[in-house]
């Protein structure tokens, strides 16, 4: 008998196998008393819970009507930075991502409010003066 021939048998057989087990409880419970003792050997585990996403923070966003460079241009450096003192990190880091301030995100590690407003400051009077040496 080849090695093809025996694998259609046991398949055949087993298709057989599965029917009668469907159809007769008892020669079922009667095949399944050595699964389960198996079963019970094995170490007991800890149930593996499902996997909850963890829930994304609400984003921070810049409050409206806030540009910080007409409070640069009104009130100067001085000025901006008591407007910025009062603004969480989260916020500060919001202003610097919506007005591009920094293209390298340089300032998404820092955690303090007021190296983040300092920073803000620094930036948006770089930008201000940018290309006045040609004026």
């Amino acid at each position: 008998m080849a090695a093809n021939d025996i694998s259609k048998v046991m398949a055949e057989f087993l298709r057989l196998l599965a029917g009668e087990v469907e159809s007769n409880q008892a020669l079922a419970k009667r095949l399944s008393v050595p699964f389960t003792e198996y079963i019970n050997q094995l170490p007991d585990k800890a149930p593996v819970s499902p996997r909850i996403p963890k829930q994304k923070t609400e984003k921070a966003i810049v409050p409206e009507g806030f540009d910080p460079f007409a409070i640069y241009y009104e009130q100067g450096s001085v000025g901006l930075l008591a407007a910025l003192s009062d603004k969480d990190p989260a916020i500060l880091k919001a202003i610097l991502s919506h007005f591009a301030l920094d293209p390298t995100r340089s300032y998404t590690r820092w955690r303090k409010q007021e190296r983040l407003a300092e920073f803000i400051v620094q930036r948006v009077k770089a930008m201000s003066t940018k290309g006045s040496a040609f004026r």
